[in-house]
């Protein structure tokens, strides 16, 4: 089942589940339906410095097709540097061998980028440091493996030129991508073949013109074509929708040539989104917060993002949190 992960600006997290009630899907829980709670305690002290929600258990059998985003557990960082592990049982964090250590020397300025790597059917972690170097950090269920000289993955990925990580299955591999943003707009990928992106061959550009008037960028399979495709927010509120796939001449996967479809109006750059898949394993549909502290839905129908009536749309009030994390349990 789909639900939302909340935290308090007190550490406390709380569970909300999403609802289906035949066509209508909401945070409300209802009686008659059989759906009595939400909205329960789930954790508390979370006052931590960064959060890495993933599927550090290894159950990910609810996705009947990779994506990366959401989790069934969560791995935070201390200000000391510590990873503490908090898997999510039987809808609570509060459970055994909760907050263990699992790993150390990690730091709050560095880039985190979870999906699953190695394709071992977990999450790991993938990490640019201060320096730009890429690390991978294989998870084995119960800590992070030291690959000692295998560790960096990766050279050059400064932060001065390398402005957003969009991690994707790319290549259609078992294994997921990278494409990286560079400040000039241009989008690069660089393959990966589950241990190393270098000896890949040089990055391909794949996209341009993505400069700074565009503020959200958002990965998944929108349109449910085995690859993902890219959604991008631009600063006039316009959600615009990018499809990945179309081959040149050359063989290679490129974006679409333009146009491009404007799939969203009226989305506030300050609002909170959370893409996850809501109604059906595979299929990505939108969850937003709004200024008003309102949830509002927006399901994605294969080509544009649908606006509901107000009834149907709004699926939460009051929601006046810090953080929010989709989980599958």
């Amino acid at each position: 089942m789909p639900g939302l992960v909340v935290r308090k600006d007190n550490g406390e997290l709380k569970w909300y589940r999403f609802f289906n009630r035949g066509s209508q899907y909401t945070f409300y829980p209802s009686k008659e339906h059989g759906q009595p709670e939400t909205g329960k305690k789930v954790g508390q002290g979370f006052n931590l410095v960064k959060y890495l929600p993933g599927y550090w258990m290894s159950d990910v059998s609810q996705r009947e097709k990779k994506r990366i985003g959401g989790g069934n557990s969560l791995i935070a960082l201390e200000k000391d540097g510590a990873l503490k592990y908090f898997p999510f049982v039987g809808e609570s964090f509060m459970v055994h061998d909760s907050g263990r250590t699992v790993g150390k020397g990690f730091s709050a300025d560095w880039d985190y980028v979870v999906a699953e790597w190695t394709g071992s059917g977990k999450s790991d972690l993938l990490v640019r440091d201060d320096q730009g170097r890429l690390r991978l950090f294989v998870w084995n269920g119960r800590e992070f493996t030291d690959l000692g000289g295998q560790e960096k993955v990766g050279d050059g990925f400064d932060k001065s030129r390398f402005t957003h990580f969009l991690p994707g299955y790319w290549t259609g591999r078992s294994v997921p991508d990278l494409v990286v943003r560079e400040k000039d707009g241009d989008l690069f990928l660089y393959p990966f073949d589950g241990k190393s992106f270098k000896d890949q061959g040089k990055p391909r550009k794949i996209g341009a013109g993505f400069d700074n008037d565009f503020t959200h960028y958002w990965v998944d399979e929108w349109m449910g074509h085995g690859l993902p495709d890219l959604v991008v927010r631009h600063k006039n509120g316009n959600l615009i929708r990018y499809p990945y796939g179309r081959k040149r001449k050359d063989g290679e996967l490129v974006f679409d040539d333009p146009p491009y479809l404007t799939v969203g109006k009226g989305f506030k750059d300050k609002w909170t989104y959370c893409v996850g898949h809501w109604r059906n394993p595979g299929r990505p549909d939108l969850i937003v917060c709004d200024d008003d502290h309102r949830m509002r839905f927006y399901p994605f129908d294969g080509n544009t993002f649908m606006e509901l009536p107000e009834d149907q749309k709004i699926v939460g009030r009051d929601w006046e949190f810090t953080h929010f994390w989709d989980f599958y349990t």
